[in-house]
C-alpha cells in the first residue's frame, strides 16, 4: 500500500473554513480524514458532507456508547454521508445485527478500546485491575465475536494483538508522535513507522499536523518514517 493511505488525518476544529484551509494543503499527501466530535457536533452531517468533495475517505469517530437500539440508529442516521468508517465503543458490547449489516454495506464499523489518553494507573482507578494490554485484547475479542470490522487500540498493544487476528480486521491506531517528548494528553503513543511495522492498518495523526506551521513538511516526515520502517 502506498504509505500516504496509511494516514489520517484528525481535523479537530469546530469551524468548517479551519477544517478547509489545512485541507486544501495537504489532501494530496494523506489517505483519509478523521472528524470527531468538536467537529462533529459544531457542523454535523452537513459538515461532514462539505467535506466530501476533497475526495478522502471519512471517518467519522463519533465513538457511540448507548443502549443498542439508539446506537443502531444513529449508524442509520450517519450513513446518508456514506462515511468509510464510524466508531462505537465497546463497552456498550453492541452486537452488529444482520439488518445493519446489510444497510451499511461499504461502511466499517470500528470498536473503541481504550482511549490513549488513558493507562494501567486509569484503570485501576476505575476499578478494572488488569493491564491496558490484557484489556484492549479483551475487548478486541468481544469486537471480533459481535461482528465489528476493526477496533481501535493505541500502538502499544499492536505487536501483542496482531498475533489473533482474523483475515481483513482492521487496527486503527492514534496516539501517534514523531516526536516521543511532545506527548499532549496522550500516554501511550508510538512512532509512525513503527506502529505501521507493528500491524497498524491505518495511523491517525491530528495535532502534529494540523498545530504545525508546516503541515505538509511533517507529514512528509511521517511517510519518510514509515518508509525507513518498511524496509
Amino acid at each position: 500500500m502506498e504509505s500516504k493511505k496509511y494516514i489520517y488525518c484528525a481535523l479537530d476544529f469546530k469551524k468548517l473554513e479551519d477544517c478547509e484551509k489545512i485541507l486544501i494543503k495537504i489532501k494530496d499527501y494523506i489517505g483519509g480524514i478523521k472528524l470527531g466530535l468538536e467537529f462533529f457536533i459544531a457542523n454535523g452531517l452537513r459538515g461532514a458532507q462539505m467535506l466530501k468533495k476533497y475526495g478522502l475517505p471519512i471517518f467519522l469517530d463519533l465513538k457511540l456508547n448507548d443502549i443498542p437500539n439508539t446506537v443502531e440508529k444513529a449508524i442509520e442516521s450517519a450513513l446518508i454521508i456514506k462515511p468509510d468508517m464510524i466508531t462505537i465503543h465497546m463497552n456498550c458490547n453492541y452486537l452488529v445485527t444482520n439488518l445493519i449489516r446489510k444497510k451499511i454495506k461499504n461502511t466499517k464499523l470500528i470498536g473503541v478500546t481504550l482511549l490513549t489518553s488513558l493507562n494501567d494507573t486509569d484503570l485501576n482507578k476505575l476499578g478494572i485491575n488488569e493491564s491496558s494490554a490484557k484489556y484492549v485484547k479483551r475487548l478486541m475479542k468481544i469486537a471480533i465475536m459481535n461482528r465489528f470490522d476493526g477496533i481501535v487500540c493505541s500502538p502499544n498493544e499492536l505487536s501483542v494483538l496482531k498475533k489473533n487476528l482474523p483475515k481483513n480486521f482492521f487496527l486503527v491506531t492514534p496516539g501517534i508522535r514523531l516526536n516521543s517528548k511532545i506527548k499532549d494528553d496522550q500516554k501511550r503513543i508510538m512512532g509512525p513507522g513503527e506502529a505501521i511495522k507493528n500491524g497498524a492498518n491505518i495511523i491517525v495523526v491530528g495535532r502534529p499536523i494540523t498545530k504545525s506551521k508546516n503541515p505538509v513538511k511533517v507529514i512528509k516526515d511521517i511517510i519518510k518514517d514509515i518508509e525507513v520502517n518498511k524496509n
